[in-house]
């Protein structure tokens, strides 16, 4: 999976209408909720088998800082 590929996934599981790209802070965007932080970290978990500490998630705010969480090895 390369990351435009990563950035349409998580548009699709937030239900988001705007563009994702890399520098794209998901935490402010419009559809970001509550259970918006579970259904990221579940499809991390899904799609890569990696799974991240909940509290760790708190310093996580960009596309890119999510994939240098789950490993830029995991992306082509």
């Amino acid at each position: 999976m390369d990351i435009g590929q990563f950035c349409n996934l998580v548009k699709e599981e937030l239900k988001e209408t705007a563009i994702i790209t890399e520098e794209t802070n998901f935490k402010e965007l419009e559809s970001y909720g509550s259970l918006s932080a579970v259904l990221i970290l579940q499809l991390i978990e899904n799609q890569f088998d990696v799974k991240l500490n909940p509290r760790g998630f708190r310093n996580i705010n960009t596309i890119n800082d999510l994939v240098e969480a789950i490993g830029s090895e995991k992306f082509n």
